[in-house]
């Protein structure tokens, strides 16, 4: 099966923030900083309040509220603008350039512009389906983004890696309705 596609600035950067999304220790950085700052404005205005100044107490506790609830929207437009500024940086003259991938049974080829890469399919490490992109992922961490809007045929490459990831038993998962938080 040959597809031919091309990429825009926006398919790198839902694949950047999908791969932040399933990352354990990104997960757990994100969490810590959520929880981690409110907790200690909450023993700071409980010190206030024990040491009779109710009015910082109060101040310290409201913070934390604030902190808690804002803060993640705030890391999140983080995480977009850093991503966006590493993608500009390193996949600038990637926009638009028509991209043709062959998948067979053994092995994928890429071919963009003057370079062209081989890879074995036991190389797969697992394949990804969002709303807009499909992910397949290599073991060395590397991965083939395919947007399906710019696939004509999608449905029938979607059944044929999907049949590809049980013939490799590899992961195919489905998340149609991941957004990035």
């Amino acid at each position: 099966m040959k597809i031919t596609y091309t990429l825009e600035e926006s398919d790198y950067l839902t694949y950047q923030l999908f791969v932040a999304s399933k990352s354990e220790r990104i997960a757990k950085k994100r969490r810590k900083s959520q929880v981690l700052v409110p907790f200690l404005y909450v023993l700071l205005g409980l010190f206030m309040g024990y040491q009779g100044n109710m009015a910082l107490g109060i101040t310290f506790g409201v913070l934390a509220v604030l902190w808690f609830f804002l803060y993640p929207v705030w890391e999140k437009n983080v995480y977009i603008k850093h991503y966006k500024n590493f993608i500009r940086e390193h996949h600038r003259g990637n926009y638009g350039r028509a991209v043709s991938l062959e998948i067979t049974d053994t092995f994928l080829l890429a071919k963009d512009g003057g370079n062209e890469g081989k890879v074995l399919t036991e190389e797969i490490d697992e394949i990804n389906e969002i709303e807009s992109l499909i992910f397949i992922r290599l073991k060395g961490g590397q991965s083939f983004i395919l947007p399906k809007l710019k696939i004509t045929e999608i449905q029938t490459v979607r059944e044929y890696l999907q049949g590809l990831a049980k013939q490799l038993q590899i992961s195919y998962s489905t998340a149609l309705d991941w957004r990035w938080k």
